[in-house]
């Protein structure tokens, strides 16, 4: 037999009754009685709602990106962030104060202004590319701050479009949550390659 929860469900289970009048009164006798309920019952309730809280916190981490737990691993939350083609998953790539330059005649700063060239971007003509990383050489400049040099490589079909790679550095930085990008720029390839 099912225990009312809450006085809500009392209420819309004395409203789906219909009996004759006797039958009514007996049964809502009965789930006055049930509406009194032992304490174990009370604490099982709570439980379930401290569990029902804890599986929903998890849930939520489980949604929400983590913090690059090491420098590598900026290089390929970036590739992930490109690759996804949701520009949320740039959000907490970049530091508040990020410059970016995509282009010799451009700097772009702050985060803000960063995020919204990559939404740009992949809304037009990077919405259809892949990119992989390649060559990913890592050098500390101090326990907090390390440069990042990549090659990105443009993919099609899972494969290297030649003429299309980006040499890329990026100053990375250690923030209390995990390394997030401060600066980063891209460089075509010169035109005799």
């Amino acid at each position: 037999m099912r225990f009312p929860v809450s006085n809500l469900d009392l209420d819309q289970a004395n409203k789906s009754i219909s009996l004759t009048t006797r039958q009514s009164q007996r049964h809502q006798l009965s789930w006055r009685i049930f509406n009194v309920r032992p304490t174990h019952m009370h604490m099982s309730h709570s439980i379930s709602k401290l569990i029902g809280a804890a599986f929903l916190s998890l849930l939520f981490a489980a949604t929400t990106p983590a913090q690059s737990l090491t420098p590598e691993a900026i290089v390929d939350d970036f590739v992930k962030a490109w690759n996804s083609h949701d520009v949320k998953a740039f959000d907490w790539l970049f530091t508040a104060d990020a410059v970016w330059v995509p282009v010799a005649e451009a700097r772009i700063v702050g985060d803000a202004d960063v995020i919204k060239g990559f939404e740009e971007i992949h809304t037009t003509w990077a919405k259809q590319t892949a990119i992989a990383a390649r060559d990913i050489k890592v050098q500390s400049v101090r326990p907090d701050v390390v440069v990042i040099l990549f090659h990105a490589k443009f993919m099609e079909d899972g494969k290297e479009v030649p003429v299309l790679d980006r040499a890329m550095i990026i100053v990375a930085v250690k923030q209390a949550d995990g390394w997030r990008i401060a600066a980063g720029q891209l460089t075509k390839q010169h035109e005799g390659a």
